[in-house]
């Protein structure tokens, strides 16, 4: 049975139009890790900006994404972005890296990602290939071949797109698709962060040890793998989830071995469904979602998400992580 859902995501709360745009990736310098016979991997990614307008409206899921996340028809759902529309000229742009959970396509937290970029931010969103059904050019679609998330596959792919992000900003094209002219000299890659939901909140994490150009990280509801020895981390990070996310003992170990600034924060009344467009798609009171209302939780999600980003990349100040404040009831401050 197909569930319904809304028609249009909740509208992005910054002064910019996002725009998008998809990149067909490929690292010739290592095999794919689930296929080991294809000696190259490669990636799709979505790049979202703030963008001048002129694009043509742009499509939410396509095929291979839309079925991978079983009985939700979202075909008729509509986005707040425009597909290849024109990037202003003459201002470098903070960018962040968004990790999906296991299954999930990269787009399906497009609530999050079109505000981020409706505030000024470049974010980058990253199919793991073969951990979910990836929609390639012509047609093609990789389904899912994974029976689990393999974190140290998806920090390689993270390392990649870095890579390629560095040439694009170097003027060069990093892969198939294309490109609005400007969008490379848009990239800030001195202001470089990351978040996660899943085991890509655990990507995150993992990605910020291995690269010290990551310099903050959000990790939503997060599959941790343990710390690795040597590698205490003082970049900040945010732990943000469910009332029951990022409790395991993994989890523990990540917070005693991490020195810097850090937050352990929960919204009320939700599931880890709540971080992607389940919470603001499926009707109220949906199982899969907690009590807590949808516009709360996305209000609550972005804000907080947003602000810490602009507090570590951008040095702009907010009194939000000082302690609980009585017009964000949703946000538990857990340690």
């Amino acid at each position: 049975m197909t569930t319904t859902v809304r028609t249009t995501l909740p509208r992005p709360g910054g002064r910019h139009l996002p725009g998008r745009v998809t990149l067909r990736l490929v690292d010739w310098s290592r095999p794919d890790p689930w296929v080991p016979e294809q000696p190259y991997r490669e990636l799709m990614v979505s790049l979202w900006y703030p963008s001048a307008g002129g694009g043509r409206p742009a499509r939410y899921l396509r095929v291979g994404a839309a079925a991978s996340i079983g009985d939700l028809d979202v075909t008729g759902v509509g986005l707040h972005t425009e597909e290849g529309a024109a990037v202003p000229r003459g201002e470098k742009r903070p960018v962040v890296l968004f990790s999906p959970d296991f299954g999930i396509p990269r787009d399906f937290h497009t609530t999050l990602v079109e505000d981020l970029a409706s505030h000024g931010y470049v974010v980058v969103t990253i199919d793991h290939t073969y951990e979910t059904a990836v929609d390639f050019p012509g047609g093609r679609i990789t389904e899912r071949r994974a029976d689990r998330a393999r974190i140290p596959a998806r920090v390689e792919d993270v390392r990649t797109v870095l890579a390629k992000l560095t040439s694009l900003a170097e003027g060069r094209v990093p892969g198939d698709g294309l490109l609005p002219p400007g969008l490379g000299a848009a990239l800030d890659l001195t202001r470089l962060g990351i978040f996660g939901h899943g085991a890509g909140g655990g990507t995150a994490a993992e990605a910020m040890y291995r690269d010290n150009r990551l310099r903050a990280g959000v990790v939503l509801d997060g599959e941790f793998l343990p710390p690795m020895p040597g590698h205490d981390l003082e970049r900040p990070v945010l732990l943000l989830g469910s009332e029951a996310g990022n409790r395991t003992p993994a989890a523990e170990s990540f917070w005693a071995r991490h020195h810097g600034w850090k937050r352990d924060l929960a919204v009320a009344g939700t599931t880890t469904l709540s971080f992607t467009d389940y919470e603001p798609l499926l009707p109220p009171g949906s199982p899969r979602l907690g009590p807590t209302a949808p516009g709360k939780v996305v209000t609550a999600t972005r804000t907080h998400l947003r602000a810490f980003f602009d507090l570590h990349l951008c040095g702009r100040p907010t009194r939000l992580f000082d302690g609980p404040l009585s017009r964000c009831p949703e946000i538990v401050f857990r340690r």
